[in-house]
């Protein structure tokens, strides 16, 4: 009879099997340093990336910073002259205002009457003066109260004194805008 020893084939076939599974495991470790390597370069470069947008970014708000700066200081400039053309404005109008107002004022007393003083109060005006009578005095109302620089006129006072009517007549200024 024949005897056949399988025993070293079975040795055999494991130590291959042993060494294929070791090759397949370092091949697997392998792998997975190949793959670990490889995405820490990407994560790295990712990191890199942002870090420079982040440098980018702060570099622009620096400079968007500035220019806000500017325009704040061009805002405050702007103000700065509007407020001074509205003083100029101001002036302007008070300038011309008066003088409008006196001369209308020469032009609507009647031949009849005159002005012992004048009086300026704010936006109240007092008037006193002598007419001949008092149909003079209320014909001088009333132009005044057709006025455009005079409104609210009231006679304070009108008495009869040495011949002539003495008044008192107080009105307000009318705002120009």
């Amino acid at each position: 009879m024949v005897k056949i020893n399988l025993l070293p084939i079975r040795v055999e076939l494991r130590k291959k099997a042993l060494v294929e599974h070791l090759v397949l495991a370092i091949l697997c470790i392998a792998l997975v340093i190949i793959g670990a390597y490889f995405t820490q370069l990407t994560v790295i470069k990712e990191r890199d990336d942002l870090q420079k947008e982040i440098a980018d970014t702060k570099v622009e708000i620096k400079k968007l910073t500035a220019e806000a700066g500017e325009i704040e200081k061009f805002k405050q400039q702007k103000q700065e002259l509007e407020r001074k053309l509205d003083v100029i404005r101001d002036l302007n109008a008070q300038k011309t205002g008066p003088v409008e107002m006196l001369d209308e004022l020469s032009l609507i007393i009647p031949e009849k009457a005159w002005l012992s003083t004048l009086t300026n109060q704010g936006d109240k005006i007092v008037l006193e003066g002598a007419a001949v009578d008092n149909t003079t005095i209320a014909a001088f109302m009333k132009q005044l109260q057709a006025s455009k620089h005079f409104d609210k006129v009231t006679l304070v006072l009108s008495k009869q004194e040495g011949g002539v009517q003495r008044f008192s007549i107080t009105c307000m200024i009318k705002q120009t805008t």
